[in-house]
């Protein structure tokens, strides 16, 4: 993947114009750390970052989180309990304190993690500004926990036909009210998610916002790149053209520097 660090000067994007705009995340130590901020209790972690990127500050808490049985156990906040919940991996150590979202541009101090969702080009152009040696590479080629895989194409690329057409269809169904509450009634079940869970871990995306932006750039220092999980598309709303990714905050500090030196 070295092609992509050439002409890593030409950038052409503008931090202060993406859409939605980038939301900052930091790990509390406790659930009473930033307690002036607005606790969090809703269907799930991409939700919650949809509601972080439009403006508001929140505090992701164990409990928070009422009906998605992935992000709580893959975010620290709740004990795995049984074997769905035990294969779920890499995560954080439980008890986690919570986690502090808000915009980025609004942050109390430095986030640890940057989670910026665009479309697939824009984030190529981010790699090629530092080099992707800084992408995660921990993949092992599996398209559920990161597309960084795709970017070893030449020319790079970050399409998938099955994972763009299924989460299209998502998204033409998630315009339906009744639908997403549907979703939500169905996904208060272990047994229902576990189920789904085993369908998607092996041709889709799986918790692309919790594990694939937030963990994993956490864990290991590296960014990742995402196509968004069933729950991203239905729960959180995010555009299918779009990607996640997740950029730990030394290194969005490094792009933001070279976007305002290219913007010159």
């Amino acid at each position: 993947m070295t092609h992509l660090a050439e002409n890593a000067s030409n950038t052409t994007w503008d931090i202060s114009e993406l859409t939605p705009p980038p939301v900052g995340v930091r790990l509390l130590h406790s659930p009473d750390d930033a307690g002036d901020v607005p606790i969090y209790r809703g269907i799930s972690y991409c939700d919650a970052v949809r509601c972080a990127g439009e403006g508001q500050a929140l505090r992701v808490l164990p409990g928070s989180i009422q009906v998605c049985h992935w992000a709580p156990v893959t975010l620290g906040l709740k004990e795995p309990e049984n074997r769905f919940e035990h294969r779920l991996a890499p995560r954080l150590d439980f008890p986690s304190g919570g986690l502090l979202l808000a915009p980025l541009d609004g942050f109390p101090g430095e986030p640890e993690v940057v989670l910026l969702r665009a479309r697939p080009e824009v984030l190529q152009q981010m790699v090629q500004s530092v080099g992707a040696e800084w992408l995660w590479d921990g993949h092992q080629d599996r398209l559920a926990c990161s597309a960084v895989p795709l970017l070893a194409d030449e020319p790079p690329r970050l399409r998938h036909p099955v994972i763009d057409g299924v989460n299209h269809f998502l998204a033409a169904l998630a315009r339906s009210a009744r639908w997403r509450a549907l979703t939500h009634q169905l996904f208060r079940s272990h047994l229902v998610t576990a189920s789904w869970d085993a369908v998607i871990s092996h041709g889709l995306a799986d918790m692309s916002l919790c594990r694939n932006s937030t963990v994993i750039p956490l864990q290991t220092g590296r960014a990742n790149i995402s196509f968004f999980c069933t729950g991203g598309i239905t729960w959180g709303r995010n555009n299918p053209d779009h990607r996640t990714s997740g950029w730990p905050w030394p290194l969005w500090s490094r792009i933001s520097e070279r976007a305002t030196r290219g913007a010159r």
